[in-house]
This record gives C-alpha cells, structure tokens and sequence, in this order.
C-alpha cells in the first residue's frame, strides 16, 4: 500500500493535450507519446490534474457502495463538505439521515471530529512560538514532505478529522460488543487526496478508516432520500463551527485564531509556503492550507459549484453556532496523536549517490542551457528544467522542442 495512489490516469479518455502537466505543483506528469503519465514518486494526489483535464482523462479512485456488503456493522463518516451541496431547504439532519437509508448501520459526523481537533489545535498554539501550518489538507502535508520539508516541523502536531472521526467511530461501536472485524468505517470525501490519506496514511501505521466512498458518487442517493417525507434525521451533535471547517478559513474560527493566514488554491498554497521557507510570516500564529479553492468544498469528488457551495455551508453554520460546548476530555487525548512523525519525501533529487547527483547536475546544465527556458510544456514536461531532467535521467532519447532549431 506504500505507494498507493487515488488519482488515476484513464488513459483511453487522454489526448495528449498537456493540460495536466503545467497544472501540477510537483511536476509528477508527463505527456510523451500523446498520453500522460503520473510519476507515482511526485503525486501529491492534490487532484489540481483532475481539474485541469478538460477530457476527464484523470479520476479520483475510491470504493463502491458495493463494499457495505463486506460488513456486518456499517459506520458512515461523512465530511462536512457534503452539507453544502444541497440546497438551503435540505437540512443536514435529513442528509445525515439519509445515510441510514442508504444501508448504513450508524453514522458518525465528521463535523463532531472537527470540533474536537479544534479545540486540541487551541492548546497547541498556547505552546507554540513559531506559526503553524494546518495538518488538516493530506495533499498541502504531501507537498510539504516533497517540496518544503525544512517546513514539516511547523505542521500542527494534531490528527486530522478524518482519522479521530475514524478511531471515535470504531472505539464506540467495540464498547457496544461489536468486533473490530466486523465493522466497515466509511469515509465520504469530497477529494482524492483524502481517499489517499486513508489508504496510505503518512503519519500514522494504519488508518482507522476501512473504505472511502465519495460525495458525487452517493450524492443523488443521498438526495433523493432527504427529500422523501418520512426520511428519518439524526441529531446534530456537533457545533456550528465544526461544519464550518468544510469552507476555507472555517477551521480558523473554529481555532479561534485571528492571526492567521488563510490560503487556498494549490498555486497560491505554494507561494505562501515559499514565503514561510525564506523566514516571512513569523509574526503570524496559525497558516490555514487548502489545495483546493474555497476548501474541501472545492474538492475534485463534489457536485456543487465551490463558491455556492462556500455560502451554503456558511450560512448552514452559522445558523447552528449556538450549539453545545464542546468537551475535549470526554475523549482518549491519544485518539489526536500521529503514530509516526512525518518525514521529507526526496522526490527532487538526481541521484541517491551524491557524486552521481553531481555529475548529472551537470549533464543537465549543459542541456538546460541548449533549451528556450519558455517553460510552455508543448514537450510534454512541465518545464525546461524538468525536460532534461527527462533526458538525464534516460526517460526520453532526445530533447525535442518545437523552438528549438538545432
């Protein structure tokens, strides 16, 4: 499962048009031979290709509702994205509801996790003198593994609400005699890289979590179950501000921070942890990251436009923000550790051995200097620097470019 990936190439859909490569961060695509590539070492499972592809050429996997079959006890945790793709009129007690109809044993609400790593995140900050980076985005941690790694040690040392929804979940159902075997924790994501973060965790042994399912594929069930008259609701358990962490910058008023820096979008998320790296933004406490644009609910696996979507949940919210306290000790304070610390992925690098890396250092000066430096991606890489990397590396014969005269 070590290099288990959710976002996947459907490679009869792709044309070869190269609107993939320049979209990703960590220049893992490539398009030689008119069909991408994902270069499984970079993906960040970030889904900005997904985004890109204007042929659905690249796809989030995720299980089936097919896989409840594989349980005897079936848990759903839906993420608060999912509350903003129905219309003001679907209230989320309804939705949560509905999973009951869907085949669902119990549900557990992701909302109720997020209020609970907030107020672990509060205590955190009361520690800490360098700002913090959110560990809340899978993708923005595997970005910063890849790309920032001098930055791991600013990420919040909290599990995201993913995994405590996960261990709650499970911990709750074993007190009631149910076997651990026996009970299916499924997860429904609004992206990929939280299909990723759960069949391949970085920062802990094993996820808590059995399958992921995602928003637009249950979303119609979901639907027409909500809107049926004797459709049974749930209580709403958490508070306002734990459905808010589905927009960009929810977490933060969750967090209670008002020094804080909120950013959202892959190419703007870049930009700002360039900024941390070279020493600026240490007069701000807390760094909220998302890759995708408005939040989760800009996920790639959702139905509703992300800015509709952002008002939704935010109106949704603050209707509901006069629920109860939340109480952090009413839970196992381990359920909130990482089992492992997070470690740099050298996904950048020529060579392990360092005089090789040195020798091809300089092979690929030599090339880089015979390239335009347009960094157009019409060859297939992402820019000069990485087309002769390509040939450095002896992934490609030779160094085409159509501006290229010689």
């Amino acid at each position: 499962m070590a290099d288990y990936h959710s976002v996947r190439l459907r490679a009869g859909l792709c044309t070869g048009c190269t609107a993939c490569v320049t979209s990703c961060p960590t220049e893992a695509v490539r398009v030689y031979g008119q069909k991408a590539e994902i270069l499984a070492s970079r993906c960040t499972d970030c889904g900005a290709c997904l985004k890109a592809c204007p042929n659905h050429a690249k796809t989030g996997k995720v299980d089936s509702i097919k896989d409840l079959d594989r349980y005897k006890y079936k848990i759903a945790l839906p993420d608060p994205a999912i509350f903003g793709q129905f219309a003001p009129e679907v209230e989320p007690q309804r939705v949560l509801g509905s999973f009951l109809s869907l085949g669902f044993d119990e549900v557990f609400d992701v909302a109720l996790a997020c209020d609970l790593v907030s107020e672990k995140i509060k205590e955190k900050l009361k520690e800490s003198k360098s700002p913090l980076i959110s560990a809340s985005c899978p993708a923005v941690i595997r970005m910063i593994q890849a790309l920032y790694p001098d930055l791991i040690k600013n990420l919040v040392p909290v599990e995201a609400p993913l995994e405590v929804a996960g261990q709650l979940a499970r911990q709750q159902a074993e007190k009631r005699g149910l076997l651990s075997k026996d009970i299916g924790i499924f997860y429904i994501s609004p992206c990929p890289a939280k299909v990723t973060a759960a069949k391949n965790p970085v920062a802990r042994n094993k996820s808590s979590v059995s399958e992921v399912l995602s928003i637009v594929d249950i979303y119609g069930n979901i639907l027409k179950f909500a809107n049926m008259k004797n459709q049974k609701t749930l209580e709403l358990k958490a508070t306002g501000k734990g459905y808010g962490w589905a927009r960009a910058g929810g977490e933060s008023i969750a967090v209670g921070t008002t020094n804080n820096v909120v950013v959202d979008g892959i190419e703007h998320v870049t930009k700002v942890l360039s900024e941390i790296e070279i020493g600026k933004l240490t007069n701000v406490d807390y760094i909220e990251c998302w890759a995708c644009v408005g939040g989760c609910v800009g996920g790639p696996l959702v139905v509703e436009n992300p800015f509709i979507a952002t008002v939704k949940i935010r109106k949704k919210a603050e209707k509901l923000n006069k629920q109860q306290k939340i109480n952090l000790s009413c839970v196992d304070q381990s359920i909130f550790d990482w089992d492992d610390g997070i470690k740099p992925r050298q996904v950048m690098s020529l060579d392990n051995n360092m005089t090789v890396a040195i020798s091809k250092g300089k092979k690929l000066q030599e090339v880089l200097e015979k390239l335009p430096g347009y960094d157009c991606g019409a060859c297939g890489a992402p820019t000069c620097s990485a087309h002769a990397e390509d040939y450095i590396q002896g992934t490609i014969k030779d160094t085409r470019c159509v501006f290229k005269n010689d």
